[in-house]
């Protein structure tokens, strides 16, 4: 073994710009890949945290069959408690009820169809932190008050304090219409969000949806996310008696589970063409 060392350091001396080449090449070879691989972790991570950060949360507890049929008759009891019951599961730090539908906002001769979630403000800030990204006005109080996403406010011309017209087919299969105030935009900058997403009271989502007594989710934010998979099976076990169904972030929003994977896809090739050249490069 000795012999092996002192024959392997002699060649190294034998040629020292050689070897400062080839030592070059690997560190650089390494060090690339070494930052490729954190910077597409680091973007598939940012586009998880957006998703459930702004939207969703990290889980939801719905009536089985909402989330795929979505129909709102499809719903939970709130008389159920189900969200102080999620709250006391092992795991998850924080819980909110809400009504989730869609409208036809319009203002004058402007119209957009919106994704409408009317929320509990007191419990929202909790598990999402859209109230954190407002850019003008501020966060819902009570009444018919409606935060929408700033691009949403460009395309339909509204300020806080102007009025929009709300349109909806309400869960009885009436057609539901109201006015609410702007009282605030958010700026995201996630065109998806900032473009088709508003937020209105609980109280006044209920209303407009003829909705009394009943949610169509809870969410939820998990104190560790990489114990997520273990937490939504934990409380689909507490949960096991009621008619309900519990989905993580990843069945939630499968797109983004692809986009995930297809960023860890170009990594591989990128790290394998990487690897190759380096080694081609010492040999």
């Amino acid at each position: 073994m000795i012999a092996w060392l002192r024959l392997a350091f002699g060649n190294l001396r034998v040629n020292r710009r050689r070897t400062a080449i080839t030592l070059l090449s690997v560190a650089v070879g390494v060090g690339g890949l070494v930052f490729l691989w954190a910077f597409i972790d680091g973007i598939n991570a940012q586009m998880i945290n957006n998703m459930t950060g702004y939207v969703t949360g990290d889980l939801k507890v719905h009536q089985r069959g909402f989330h795929d049929d979505r129909e709102m008759n499809i719903a939970l009891a709130e008389r159920w408690n189900l969200t102080e019951e999620v709250s006391a599961v092992a795991g998850v730090a924080a819980t909110t009820p809400r009504v989730t539908g869609h409208a036809l906002a319009s203002r004058e001769d402007q119209s957009r169809a919106l994704q409408v979630i009317g929320v509990d403000s007191a419990t929202e800030s909790r598990v999402t932190r859209l109230d954190r990204s407002i850019v003008r006005g501020r966060y819902l109080e009570r009444g018919n008050e409606i935060l929408v996403g700033v691009d949403a406010a460009g395309a339909l011309d509204v300020s806080p304090g102007d009025e929009l017209v709300l349109v909806v087919q309400a869960s009885d299969g009436s057609i539901g219409a109201d006015r609410f105030e702007v009282v605030g935009v958010f700026e995201t900058g996630i065109k998806r969000i900032d473009g088709f997403v508003a937020q209105m009271p609980l109280a006044a989502a209920q209303s407009l949806y003829a909705f009394q007594g009943r949610f169509t989710e809870i969410a939820a934010r998990v104190q560790d996310a990489d114990r997520l998979d273990e937490v939504v099976g934990t409380v689909g076990n507490q949960l096991r008696d009621r008619n309900v169904e519990v989905l993580g972030w990843p069945a939630l929003m499968p797109s983004l589970v692809q986009m995930v994977a297809f960023h860890d896809a170009v990594a591989y090739i990128v790290i394998f063409v990487v690897f190759v050249v380096v080694a081609a490069g010492i040999v």
